[in-house]
């Protein structure tokens, strides 16, 4: 998909297209943003130094910080290095992804979606219905992802859930659970820990 990203065509209004679109799927995927959240950045939410964004008032009127994992920190470093290069438009309340459209302004939740969608389109992304996904559904992949790495690291998975919460914005942990969903992958693991806790015991019961 970051290949696909870079194959798109900077446009008159959209000089960063290409980078506005590689750095948009990296947080949608590593950081599990809402896109509406990502369209609503500015420069001064991106903290280049310690790899932190400031996701303001968002959904339900919460606001929250997200610490980035090292590779989007350094995605992020790469495209502020193309973003601080426009002539104007660099103020701390200018929009992080820019385009120049009507003058500076930030890229639409729209335009956003539409650039993202076409990213599906180049590297063929499709689910196993082949379908095209929704770009909403790279945030369930990050929760998901989540789940499965603290499942095999052996972790109490329903106790990491309120981090999880807070780390995506969640206003309760019932919609956080809403992602312990059964499926194949998952319960795969599940199975797994249930088998190495119990297994001796049922094994014993058995005969």
């Amino acid at each position: 998909m970051l290949a696909a990203a870079d194959q798109l065509q900077p446009t008159y209004r959209g000089p960063l297209r290409p980078a506005v679109v590689r750095l948009a799927v990296v947080l949608l995927y590593t950081a599990g943003l809402r896109i509406g959240e990502l369209a609503h950045l500015t420069l001064g939410d991106a903290d280049i130094e310690l790899g932190v964004l400031h996701i303001r008032e968002s959904k339900f009127h919460r606001s929250r910080f997200v610490p980035l994992s090292a590779d989007a920190w350094q995605e992020l470093q790469r495209y502020l290095k193309q973003r601080l290069m426009l002539p104007s438009c660099n103020e701390s309340t200018s929009p992080l992804f820019c385009s120049c459209a009507n003058g500076f302004r930030s890229y639409s939740i729209g335009g956003l979606r539409e650039a993202i969608q076409e990213v599906f389109r180049i590297a063929d992304v499709r689910g196993s219905d082949g379908r095209r996904p929704r770009v909403h559904d790279l945030r369930h992949v990050f929760a998901l992802q989540a789940l499965l790495r603290w499942y095999r690291q052996g972790v109490d998975v329903q106790s990491q859930l309120p981090k999880l919460a807070l780390y995506m914005g969640h206003v309760s942990i019932e919609s956080t659970a809403y992602y312990l969903k059964w499926i194949p992958a998952i319960a795969e693991e599940a199975s797994r820990r249930f088998e190495a806790h119990y297994g001796d015991l049922i094994a014993g019961d058995t005969l």
